[in-house]
């Protein structure tokens, strides 16, 4: 395994992934916000797609806010938010995103000679939940700063 698949080396990728996931998926700007406090979410929808491969194995989990979730859905999708016909299409959006954030991942850490395949995506509603980090693996969360709203990415990893 090179020694480029580091904590710090996938939250860098992640970080510049996610900035250009959102900029050509939902032509929105999203900026890393260094040491920011982990945002608190009334309502959330969250992405989750797992990685798993003989030498590294985790997940990523893209946590919104149910309102900028909605957003995030309108913009994909072309429409006003107030179009969106309801949770399905939110959930189909917000899936894809996380999806393409993981699926950029895992080509990085393929080409690093951390070979892994990916799950397909689920996702988690609800108004007060936590993810738990199984033992011996390493987690992350960068938080951005998109059209006034706080999104957080969550990495949880484990080098084998």
């Amino acid at each position: 395994m090179s020694q480029t698949v580091q904590l710090p080396n996938v939250c860098d990728f992640v970080s510049r992934h996610l900035a250009d996931v959102f900029d050509t998926m939902l032509a929105m700007k999203a900026d890393l916000v260094p040491n920011a406090p982990l945002p608190h979410f009334a309502e959330r929808v969250t992405g989750a797609v797992g990685f798993a491969g003989e030498t590294v194995t985790g997940a990523v989990y893209l946590h919104l806010s149910a309102p900028f979730a909605n957003r995030v859905a309108a913009a994909m999708l072309g429409l006003k938010p107030e179009e969106i016909p309801g949770e399905h299409d939110v959930n189909d959006v917000v899936g894809e995103a996380t999806n393409m954030l993981t699926g950029g991942l895992k080509s990085w850490l393929c080409d690093a000679g951390a070979e892994c395949a990916v799950s397909t995506p689920a996702i988690i509603r609800g108004t007060s939940f936590a993810v738990e980090v199984m033992p011996n693996v390493e987690r992350e969360c960068l938080v951005f700063e998109c059209g006034g709203e706080r999104v957080m990415v969550e990495i949880h990893i484990k080098l084998n």
